[in-house]
Parts: C-alpha cells; sequence; structure tokens
C-alpha cells in the first residue's frame, strides 16, 4: 500500500479469556472519499451561496443607485417649472441614466442567460472592416478628447467576411475598448485585427486591444472576468461601471469556442487579446449586399397600425409616431389588430407593430392569421417584445414577422433597421 491513501478501522476481540487477540481490518477508503467529496460539495455550496448573495446584494445596489439618480432628477425638473433650461438639463441627465440603467439590466441578463447555457449565437456573414467604421464611431471623439492617440490596423487578411455574430463580436470590443478609454488618460489606444492563418476555409482572428493605462495588479488579474469584480472601490467610485463588462466578454469569448488573453502591468498598460476562428463567408452570401442602397425611411404620412395592451406603452409609441409626421391607430389585443386590418383597404396601413403578449389573442397568433389574408400577404410586421435575444428575434420571423424591436424602443435604431428593411425590399 506504499503510495496510496488508505482508510481502516481496526478491531481488536480478546479470545478465550485473553489468550488470545483476533485483529479485523476493514478497509473502509470508499466511505471516507464519499464523505470528503460531500464536505467538498457543501463547501463548494456554501460558497456558491454566499456569492450569489453578494452577487444579488451588488446587483441591487448598481440598481438603486441609478434609480435613485433617474427619481431624484425628474423630481429636480418638476421643481424648475419656471426655468425651462434647468430643467431641460435635468432631463437630459435622467435620461443619460436611463440608458446606463438599461445597459445594465441588459447584461444582467446576459449574464444570467449565459450561467444557464440559454444564449445563443448568429452565424451569419459580415464584413470585418466594418467593425473598424463601427468602433471609431463610437470611440474617436471620446478618446482623442483626451489627447490620446486612437487607431484601429488591419494585417494579413486575405477575406473580408466571415461567418459569425457581429453583434456580440462587437459587444467584446466595445467592452474592452470601454475598460481601455476609461483608465488611459495619456499615450494610445491601438486594436489591431490580424489574421493569423486559414485552414479548410476557417481563419484564425485575433483582436487585440492595447492601451498605455493604469493597467492592473497580478493579483487582480486573477479573478478579473468575475461578475461585478473591480480593482477596488476606489475604482468604482472614480470610473463608474458595473464590474460585468469583463465577465460577459469572457462569457462570449467562450461561447464562441474562442481564447482570450490578459497582459497588464501597472502603471504601464493592459493588453488584451481574443483569438476567434471564423468560417470563411461564401461569396454568395454577401454578393447581394454590395447592390443595396439604403435609402432613409421616414414616417411623414405612414399609416401605422399598433397593437399594444399596455397604456402608458402606447401612449409613447403613439406620442413619438405622429411627432414625427405618422397616422396611427392603436388596438388593445391581437383580435382587434385582426379586425381593425380586416375592415380596411389593401394597402391602406403602411405597416404594423405588433406586441408579442397580449390578452384574448398574441401578436404571434394575431400576425398568422393576417398573413393568411390576401391583403396580409404583404404588410410589413413588425414585432413590439420586452425580449430582445436572437432566439426570440428569430422565432418572430418563423412565426411570419419581418422584424423584431425590443423595448424599451429606442425609435433612432427603428428607424434605422426600417430604412434597411424597406431598401432591401425594394431592391
Amino acid at each position: 500500500m506504499k503510495d496510496e491513501n488508505k482508510w481502516f478501522i481496526l478491531t481488536i476481540t480478546a479470545i478465550e479469556h485473553g489468550k488470545y487477540h483476533l485483529f479485523a481490518f476493514y478497509d473502509h477508503s470508499e466511505d471516507v472519499l464519499k464523505e470528503l467529496d460531500y464536505l467538498q460539495q457543501i463547501e463548494t455550496t456554501k460558497n456558491e451561496s454566499e456569492y450569489k448573495a453578494s452577487f444579488l446584494s451588488r446587483m441591487s445596489h448598481e440598481i438603486r443607485t441609478p434609480m435613485n439618480g433617474i427619481i431624484g432628477m425628474l423630481t429636480l425638473a418638476r421643481q424648475s417649472k419656471q426655468d425651462a433650461k434647468q430643467g431641460s438639463y435635468y432631463l437630459q441627465q435622467a435620461e443619460d441614466i436611463s440608458k446606463y440603467l438599461l445597459s445594465l439590466i441588459n447584461e444582467v441578463l446576459d449574464m444570467s442567460r449565459m450561467e444557464a447555457g440559454k444564449l445563443e449565437l448568429e452565424s451569419k456573414p459580415f464584413n470585418i472592416y466594418h467593425l473598424k467604421a463601427q468602433l471609431n464611431n463610437i470611440f474617436k471623439e471620446t478618446i482623442e478628447k483626451k489627447n490620446v492617440l486612437f487607431k484601429i490596423d488591419y494585417f494579413d487578411f486575405d477575406v473580408k467576411y466571415f461567418m459569425g455574430d457581429e453583434l456580440r463580436i462587437m459587444q467584446i470590443l466595445v467592452n474592452l475598448l470601454s475598460n481601455a478609454s476609461k483608465f488611459t488618460d495619456n499615450g494610445e489606444i491601438t486594436v489591431t485585427f490580424r489574421q493569423m492563418y486559414k485552414e479548410d476555409k476557417v481563419a484564425n482572428i485575433m483582436m487585440r486591444v492595447h492601451d498605455t493605462g493604469k493597467g492592473m495588479s497580478r493579483e487582480f488579474l486573477s479573478h478579473i472576468f468575475r461578475p461585478f469584480e473591480q480593482e477596488g472601490v476606489e475604482i468604482s467610485k472614480k470610473y463608474g461601471g458595473s464590474g460585468l463588462g469583463m465577465a460577459i466578454t469572457d462569457q462570449l469569448v467562450k461561447l464562441m469556442g474562442g481564447e482570450i488573453v490578459v497582459d497588464s502591468l501597472e502603471g504601464k498598460g493592459t493588453d488584451f487579446t481574443v483569438f476567434l476562428n471564423l468560417p470563411v463567408a461564401p461569396s454568395q452570401e454577401y454578393e447581394d449586399e454590395k447592390e443595396v442602397v439604403v435609402e432613409q425611411f421616414s414616417f411623414e404620412k405612414k399609416r401605422i397600425l399598433l397593437a399594444e395592451d399596455n397604456e402608458i406603452n402606447a401612449e409613447i409609441c403613439m406620442s413619438v409616431l405622429n411627432s414625427k409626421g405618422a397616422f396611427v391607430d392603436r388596438v388593445e389585443n391581437g383580435q382587434e389588430a385582426v379586425d381593425t386590418f380586416k375592415k380596411h383597404a389593401k394597402n391602406y396601413y403602411d405597416l404594423i407593430l405588433m406586441d408579442i403578449q397580449m390578452p384574448q389573442m398574441d401578436g404571434y397568433e394575431a400576425t398568422q392569421i393576417i398573413r393568411t389574408m390576401e391583403s396580409g400577404k404583404a404588410i410589413p410586421i413588425f414585432a413590439l417584445s420586452a425580449d430582445a435575444y436572437v432566439e426570440n428575434k428569430r422565432y418572430s420571423k418563423e412565426m411570419g414577422m419581418d422584424g423584431h424591436f425590443s423595448k424599451p424602443i429606442d425609435f433612432d435604431v427603428m428607424e434605422k433597421e426600417l430604412s434597411e428593411y424597406f431598401s432591401r425590399r425594394d431592391a
């Protein structure tokens, strides 16, 4: 039994009034190992429970803080009725905080779905060079205002189009660049895209975000990808942020079958390097994209059928669309949407905005009924839903809808997506 860990129970029994002694060895190693395993599971469960309690506590704090800001700004706006400029400032502040709160909620939902294994990725053709324009639009002005050099370089690419989830790849890059921008006050921030190699029509792509910012301690690097982790309380107070961005980035990279490497030195800067294997898009997948010229969509004089059961949501949607020059008929459930659409002549409505969850008849069923009508075969129908994930959008398409707008509705995004839809349809 050399080099083995074994556990025995030894029983000594006197026989014939102590003339003899019986030594009985019982090997109960298996029982001990099971007990140790159970104790480890109990400890793990305890740690997970404490971690979840801490997570919920942090999440509650992160949500309550902007909520308090929104309520406070709205209170100040209401009190400054005589000063329109000051009131407008408070409302703008409330709107900015609301956007942060929405991004936080989206991040928490992303983390929840990732941990449950329910987050799905799209696989569509995208032009990797388009990422540069998007990143410049988001970060260039902000970074260069700090007198920090910002540049994006591409090396060794022999193709432009790949198959993958462009939105999630952008989310990874935006998270990494947000950190770089936040912690870099001088020097440079560079993004490097490099095609490492290509085999069997699959390319290994390296994406690196380099900065000359404050860097991170070696101790913090060991748990940088844990949710709500920040290097210190002073970091949270000075720079803000929820501490979820890195955890989501790590999970997204893993979900894509990739790898993320961090190299950082305090006071010198940080490099985040992501490696992804992306299939090269077949040429026929993107030939049509080059020919489509997107024309700006306008709501002016458009007739819209809005199916929305929530009074506040309906009021907001109608007010915004009316202010943009649209004529809106509102119904409260899917059955009313079907009946109202049936009453009018073909081509009366330019499009339908259909809430999904409604009483009596939901948006999916109403859409399918409308599609059976001669006048409803070509009418553009777009879902309105608080569910905003890939599978939700895909299911809306499967149910006969032409698109999917998530709530709260960003009407600028709606106009952009409608522009793209009608340009593709009319091409």
